[in-house]
């Protein structure tokens, strides 16, 4: 479950997306700088509304039906396949968007104990060799939700799941087109580092 990345900041994505990706992005209105960025907080998603491809900031987490002090951050892309209803569902049919991140962090399965006696988990960080890693999400109203995927060879170790990443070729059949194709993320290469022990 991912649960922290790394926004770039406005320069970055208006050369990623305008110069690199020769993008039509709507000159955007809001201060994004460098910065981590964590559930419950606001970021910038690039998303297609009113035929535009613009950034509107939106909160990361939809609220939780069960508690609402707990919110949904993450969304399987397998529940939209699923027979039984999810409160996912209209956000995969019409509201996609993509996350723009300069890597994300995931918390390992494994743990280590230091001298005070507290355990903790092992923390990395990914990326691609892309300027920007775009992740997938979906969206309602001011809220919005990272989608994720089974993991491929990089994060397997590490993690049971991993965000599901765009690759440039794939953003218009992520925002617009049927997105089954998508699904199976083990062609998708990541830079692996381990992040040092916190003391």
């Amino acid at each position: 479950m991912c649960n922290h990345f790394r926004l770039p900041d406005l320069m970055q994505i208006k050369k990623y997306l305008t110069e690199d990706l020769n993008l039509p992005l709507i000159d955007p209105q809001i201060e994004i700088k460098q910065r981590d960025i964590f559930p419950n907080q606001a970021a910038p998603v690039l998303l297609y509304h009113d035929d535009k491809l613009q950034l509107v900031n939106k909160n990361w987490g939809y609220p939780s039906p069960v508690d609402p002090k707990k919110p949904m951050f993450n969304a399987r892309i397998e529940r939209f396949y699923e027979n039984k209803p999810s409160m996912w569902d209209h956000s995969f049919a019409k509201q996609r968007c993509l996350i723009l991140s300069s890597e994300f962090f995931e918390y390992a399965k494994t743990t280590y104990q230091v001298a005070n006696g507290k355990k903790y988990h092992d923390h990395y960080r990914f990326k691609t060799n892309n300027p920007i890693t775009m992740i997938a999400g979906i969206y309602d109203q001011n809220d919005f939700s990272m989608v994720t995927t089974a993991p491929n060879k990089d994060t397997a170790p590490i993690h049971n799941r991993m965000p599901l990443i765009i690759e440039p070729s794939e953003l218009r059949r992520w925002l617009f087109q049927n997105f089954t194709s998508l699904i199976d993320r083990s062609d998708i290469n990541l830079e692996v580092q381990k992040e040092p022990h916190q003391k």
